[in-house]
C-alpha cells in the first residue's frame, strides 16, 4: 500500500471513529457502557490520527532521500561535464 493511500484510509477511518464514538455516546442507555464505548472508539480514533502522521513523515523522509539522491546524481554529472569541458 503506499503512503498515499494509507493516509487517506488512516484519516477516514478516524473520522468514522469519532463518528461512532459521537454515535454511541448518544444512543445508547447505560452510562458504564456508553462512557467505556465513546473512550476506546476515540481512543482508537486518535491511534489512526497518529499512524496517519507515521505515513505522512515516512512519505516525507523518502520524498527527501530521493531529492537528495537526485542532487547527488545531478551534481556528479555537473562534475563530468566540467571536467570534459576543461580538457577541451
Amino acid at each position: 500500500m503506499s503512503h498515499k493511500t494509507a493516509i487517506k484510509v488512516y484519516e477516514i477511518a478516524s473520522y468514522v471513529l469519532i463518528l461512532g464514538a459521537t454515535a454511541a455516546y448518544f444512543l445508547l442507555k447505560t452510562s458504564e457502557l456508553r462512557l467505556s464505548l465513546t473512550m476506546i472508539l476515540v481512543a482508537l480514533a486518535i491511534l489512526m490520527r497518529m499512524m496517519m502522521e507515521r505515513h505522512r513523515f515516512r512519505s516525507a523522509e523518502d520524498e527527501i532521500d530521493q531529492l537528495k539522491d537526485d542532487l547527488r546524481r545531478l551534481t556528479q554529472l555537473y562534475a563530468e561535464e566540467k571536467k570534459k569541458n576543461n580538457n577541451k
